[in-house]
């Protein structure tokens, strides 16, 4: 037995059960979106570009239409969801409008607003009144509430914020 090593049996399969779990890991390893310092996905990372900064987080700008403005669009120049709703979303007082409570978690819950009711968001929902104006139950967001002009991707990863903001 010279230059041979013995394994045991019971050696050999750990090993072999330690390769199969690996491989059966190894996919979804690759698919997990890794975390960035804030504890953000890279879509939520992205999203708080737009949320804050109000422009696209690959460096371009970002578009938004005013109804209160005839519809036109304007460059989101010093515009952000931010700047109303507030670094947490939890809303408060801008001028003689009341931004309201944006946090998924007040979002998702059914509520009496302006002394109407208004159903639970979804996503699609959500995604409506981010660029239509139009709350949950098809009423008229504010005229001074923004009509963003986004991509796909871009909404995507702004929803993907909106469930995160106040959490952090």
């Amino acid at each position: 037995m010279i230059g041979r090593v013995r394994t045991s049996t019971r050696f050999r399969r750990r090993s072999a059960s330690g390769a199969v779990l690996i491989g059966l890991l190894f996919p979804f390893l690759l698919r997990a979106e890794p975390f960035s310092a804030d504890g953000l996905t890279p879509a939520e990372a992205r999203g708080k570009i737009i949320y804050t900064a109000g422009r696209s987080p690959a460096g371009g700008p970002l578009y938004y239409r005013l109804i209160s403005a005839g519809g036109n669009s304007f460059p989101a120049r010093g515009t952000s969801c931010a700047r109303c709703h507030g670094p947490h979303g939890k809303g408060g007082r801008g001028g003689d409008a009341v931004p309201p409570d944006i946090t998924y978690g007040a979002l998702t819950k059914a509520a009496t607003v302006s002394r109407r009711e208004r159903v639970a968001y979804t996503d699609a929902l959500l995604a409506r009144a981010i660029t239509e104006g139009l709350d949950s139950s098809g009423e008229q967001l504010s005229l001074l509430m923004p009509r963003w002009v986004l991509s796909g991707s871009e909404l995507a990863d702004l929803l993907a914020y909106l469930k995160r903001l106040g959490q952090e």
